[in-house]
């Protein structure tokens, strides 16, 4: 019986990093997104392998930022996608209510060494709403 190799199948980082990079390819709206998260990875496994506490602790801050730009790189795609639902559809209902807000206030009195009040308070209002239905396709731009 002649020696087989048998290759190790890839681990599961490696496995999600071709996924990654096969997903960036095909979406021209995501791959950049995709990009940014597979760089925080990578420097996340770096910064692991190193075991500085230096290291670490920079690259937490950097993937700190780098997840907030892919935020937002999603929040504008989300919106870009819906203009073109709303641009492509024949019939659209569009509701939507916000309503966010905070109030505070912290106050203090005192009377000549008789009393002193101190005193606090808050408020908190949050509505939010959003409904989009798209009825029908035009096609346009297709």
């Amino acid at each position: 019986m002649a020696d087989e190799t048998i290759e190790s199948p890839p681990s599961s980082a490696e496995a999600a990093r071709s996924r990654g990079r096969a997903l960036a390819s095909q979406s021209s709206l995501f791959g950049p997104i995709l990009a940014s998260l597979q760089r925080a990875v990578e420097g996340a496994e770096e910064a692991a392998g190193s075991r500085k506490l230096p290291r670490l602790l920079h690259e937490a801050k950097i993937q700190d930022v780098s997840l907030k730009l892919a935020e937002m790189q999603a929040k504008v795609a989300q919106e870009l996608a819906i203009a073109e639902r709303i641009q492509n559809a024949e019939e659209v209902e569009i509701e939507e209510s916000y309503e966010h807000g905070g109030k505070g206030s912290v106050g203090l009195s005192a009377e000549a060494e008789t009393s002193a009040n101190l005193g606090l308070s808050g408020e908190h209002r949050r509505v939010s709403k959003r409904v989009y239905r798209f009825k029908g396709y035009l096609g346009i731009g297709a």
